[in-house]
């Protein structure tokens, strides 16, 4: 196959052997990366069609590292579990505004967020249609951003489609007693069952907690739930709700991409 501008493919490897495997139309990405003998990457991408797999890329001069985040079409030898690149091009087609373009500093950071959750929360070899192009998107978007602050609603809105697809699809907009929102109410969360209005004076504690529990504002919520980054608590109550759903699916080991952030 040769290279063509027109479509704003750029060839990278093509070998001599004839692929087993053919799905140039497919976009993949790059999750993690790690040298493999002394000339080889071992690589984990994601796709829509496969989901997570691993795969051997060779390296050399005609052939340099492959980078996360950036879109390929590849076609690939091996019928087992582990499969070998055989050939791989760039492929901005879809997104052609941000080509060129590169992640720095906390984007790059919350980019290596998004391929951490992945690596942690999906399964090898489950297709995976739906988180593909909200993974698609966020990386656009994480591209197109002017400032790094603004990439918090993108994680947010990542992180809660992730959560939906792995079956935990909260309402924003009703507690778990199938009771409106209500502006002026404060509510616990709880990762099984969503949000919980609290009695305050029943309680006869701060509003602010719950035993030893956060408890949130509803108009915060109902803020988050109407996509209204404006408001002047969505943001923290998004954050800390994502990782109070997130931690039991997580477990005890910590991310490492969120010690990067550390430095912001």
């Amino acid at each position: 196959m040769q290279s063509d501008s027109n479509n704003n493919l750029s060839q990278t490897h093509l070998s001599k052997s004839e692929p087993t495997i053919s799905d140039v139309k497919q976009i993949y990405y790059v999750l993690h990366r790690k040298p493999y003998r002394e000339s080889s990457q071992l690589l984990d991408l994601f796709c829509e069609k496969q989901g997570r797999f691993s795969a051997l890329y060779r390296v050399n001069k005609k052939n340099p590292p492959l980078q996360p985040f950036t879109p390929y079409q590849m076609q690939f030898s091996g019928r087992g579990n582990l499969k070998y690149c055989q050939y791989v091009e760039i492929n901005y087609s879809n997104f052609n505004d941000t080509k060129g373009h590169s992640l720095k500093g906390r984007n790059l950071y919350c980019a290596f967020y998004l391929n951490e959750l992945i690596m942690r929360l999906t399964w090898q070899a489950e297709p995976q249609a739906e988180l593909f192009t909200v993974y698609q998107q966020t990386l656009h978007g994480l591209l197109a951003l002017d400032t790094d602050q603004q990439s918090e609603p993108l994680l947010r809105r990542f992180e809660f489609h992730l959560l939906a697809i792995l079956g935990y699809q909260y309402n924003w907009q009703q507690d778990s007693d199938c009771r409106d929102i209500q502006p002026q109410q404060h509510y616990y969360f709880d990762p099984q069952s969503g949000f919980k209005a609290i009695d305050v004076q029943a309680y006869g504690g701060d509003k602010n907690t719950y035993g030893r529990q956060k408890s949130f504002p509803g108009e915060a919520i109902l803020a988050v739930a109407k996509d209204d980054w404006g408001h002047e608590l969505s943001w923290k109550v998004a954050k800390q709700i994502a990782r109070l759903a997130l931690q039991p699916l997580l477990g005890d080991k910590p991310l490492s991409s969120r010690e990067l952030f550390k430095k912001f």
